[in-house]
């Protein structure tokens, strides 16, 4: 076995790089006491990560009568990372560095194309992005999250009611994209990002809940995202919660699907004689003016989310329930959506505590499709480091 394909060495790489992202600004010798390994290796491991721009040295600081100490921190301007959410009728592409911040972004309409179309269009988009902001830098992989059933292994997305796409070989379409390219669903995405940069990072243990115009669910157990047996964990479209709601295509009343989403929200205020709302922007713009009855629309929508999460809350017990999409670009709906599952839950205001927001409660789900490039990365950096010096043979 060459040294270059040593499993044992490739954990270490990672073990370095993960150690430096979760705790920046430790000493080679305090990584190495961290994870275990000798301070030599991590030397040896920190100088080609150096090298390749993964992590960066802060300035020195002095430690008695010894050797200053030198910080580590993970590179976030030298390489990037491209996300993409494939939307029903608009895609958001993103390019970010390591820490999840966006560095540039753009949004590429294509409702009433096919896939192939759609796909073609975002392709020639994120090109474009790529040559006009990344500035040299280069782009380590692309991660792209789609809503609907995602087939991760075989690079498929196998359903999504949303954009009328099914069997849609995905990652082979996106081929002319930064490689290498990883597809999964939104719902994943969102822990993922949660799990870096958002609640995750203090609770291992939670519940994540997608409420856009896709739903979906994850469970996250000790910072393991659970796909479930056949990767389709997560389905709650299809979770009642009114006895007296809009007839559902799976044949009962009142789904989380029809109840909840970002169009159903249109759709009701359409049922109210709101015929000024053409799409949920209009819905946002009008809240945000006070117009009492679309705030009214938007605590129902929210009740419903709240019926669904006192539900799986009682199912699952997790350590946190985490809210992410349109309902948590209000923080100050919460108090709301926690009296509801207060209301509905066995465990009562117990339950409540643990329902939050995501931490991100600006939308992005194009930045938590880059999250999934950014594990990959963080999972096996010693990979992408062996491409740099490959590609640059090539050159």
């Amino acid at each position: 076995m060459s040294r270059r394909t040593d499993p044992a060495r490739a954990r270490n790489f990672a073990s370095v790089l993960r150690e430096t992202f979760a705790s920046p600004g430790r000493s080679r010798k305090e990584i190495a006491d961290a994870i275990g390994i000798s301070a030599a290796s991590v030397t040896s491991i920190a100088a080609s990560l150096l090298d390749h721009q993964l992590i960066a040295e802060a300035e020195a600081v002095a430690a008695g009568q010894g050797r200053p100490r030198v910080p580590l921190r993970v590179d976030n301007e030298s390489n990037l990372v491209m996300g993409i959410h494939l939307g029903p009728r608009v895609t958001g592409v993103v390019l970010t560095g390591l820490d999840g911040i966006s560095k540039a972004s753009v949004l590429v309409p294509h409702s009433g194309l096919d896939a192939e179309a759609s796909f073609a269009r975002i392709i020639e988009q994120a090109n474009l992005l790529i040559a006009e902001h990344a500035k040299g830098r280069q782009i380590l992989g692309t991660g792209v999250a789609t809503g609907g059933i995602v087939d991760r292994i075989n690079g498929r997305i196998v359903e999504n009611q949303g954009a009328g796409w099914s069997e849609v070989p995905a990652v082979s379409m996106l081929a002319d994209l930064p490689q290498p390219l990883i597809l999964d669903n939104n719902a994943r995405a969102a822990a993922q990002s949660e799990l870096f940069y958002g609640h995750g990072a203090k609770e291992p243990d939670f519940l994540l809940m997608v409420i856009t115009s896709d739903l979906g669910a994850v469970l996250v157990s000790s910072g393991q995202i659970r796909a479930g047996w056949s990767q389709h964990a997560g389905n709650i479209a299809h979770l009642q919660v009114s006895d007296a709601g809009y007839p559902c295509e799976c044949g009962r009343r009142g789904c989380l699907q029809v109840m909840a989403t970002d169009e159903a929200t249109v759709r009701r205020a359409h049922a109210a004689g709101r015929m000024d709302v053409k799409d949920y922007g209009d819905i946002d713009r009008l809240y945000d003016a006070g117009d009492e009855q679309i705030r009214s629309l938007v605590a129902e929508r929210n009740g419903f989310v709240a019926h669904a999460a006192a539900t799986v809350f009682d199912l699952l017990d997790p350590g946190l329930l985490v809210i992410a999409g349109t309902p948590a670009e209000r923080p100050e709906t919460l108090p709301e959506v926690q009296s509801v599952v207060a209301s509905r839950s066995l465990q009562g205001p117990l339950a409540a505590r643990r329902v939050v927001y995501s931490s991100d409660h600006e939308l992005s789900l194009s930045i938590f499709a880059a999250s999934i490039m950014v594990n990959e990365v963080l999972s096996n950096p010693l990979s992408f480091i062996e491409r740099m010096q490959t590609e640059a043979i090539r050159k």
